[in-house]
């Protein structure tokens, strides 16, 4: 579920990121799951319309036989919000491997967005295909998009190990285990629309499913390497961190 690494993947960095900016208008931060789901499926109609198939695991998450990506390998799709908290870029981070040439040749061809329905329009303009940017070491690290846990907190009658904070810490150990978390900070930010996945025998709610989010810092004992994104629907744009001013 994670997008996080160690230091040692700065110095050998491997995976993939493909930037856009936006056109305008700017999409607000809570609009974040609806942009990016909105960039996946032009991404992946571009996809089909240059190659004939839409077998792209890195772009889909899903293998050839429609089995989802249960090691999340796949692509991350990451509006990034600006201070007044308006979409101005987007990332898709490959965290591991490459993209192929037919799915750059898809990247590359997407040139507008639709995250509301036709009047929620936004030209894009692809700023670069292998982006290096976001790729930073640092050992404090703020939340530049809500964080919603994995598993729902329900406050003080809730049960403890779910807080947020015992979320993080377990998410990160859990994904690089010689990471030390010093100290993790949260504030309830409101309520945050969710990716709700479904299956052939599953539909998606009539009504979009919001969860409780929160904005986030922690410190690690050592510098670790972004991007990073944590936390439910963290494909789609939610928990994201940037390193925090004073790292």
């Amino acid at each position: 579920m994670s997008l996080i690494k160690s230091a040692s993947d700065f110095q050998k960095p491997n995976g993939q990121i493909v930037r856009y900016a936006l056109a305008g208008p700017f999409p607000s931060i809570a609009s974040t799951v609806a942009v990016a789901e909105a960039l996946r499926g032009a991404v992946l109609s571009a996809f089909h319309a240059k190659s004939g198939t839409r077998d792209s695991f890195l772009l889909s998450g899903h293998h050839a036989d429609g089995r989802p990506d249960s090691d999340h390998r796949h692509a991350y799709y990451l509006p990034k919000p600006d201070k007044s908290g308006r979409i101005r870029e987007l990332l898709i981070v490959s965290p591991r491997d490459r993209f192929s040439e037919a799915e750059l040749a898809a990247l590359e061809s997407v040139k507008a967005l639709r995250w509301n329905g036709p009047s929620a329009r936004t030209g894009l303009e692809l700023l670069d295909t292998d982006d290096h940017s976001d790729s930073r070491l640092a050992s404090s690290w703020v939340s530049l998009t809500p964080y919603v846990p994995v598993r729902r907190f329900w406050g003080t009658h809730g049960k403890h190990h779910l807080t947020p904070e015992k979320q993080i810490s377990t998410e990160i150990r859990t994904a690089e285990p010689e990471i030390m978390i010093e100290e993790i900070m949260t504030k309830r930010w409101g309520e945050a629309r969710v990716r709700v996945a479904t299956t052939s025998t599953t539909k998606l709610p009539r009504t979009p499913v919001r969860q409780t989010a929160y904005l986030v810092k922690f410190r690690t004992g050592h510098p670790v390497c972004g991007p990073i994104a944590l936390g439910h629907s963290c494909h789609f744009g939610l928990g994201l961190f940037v390193p925090a001013p004073d790292a």
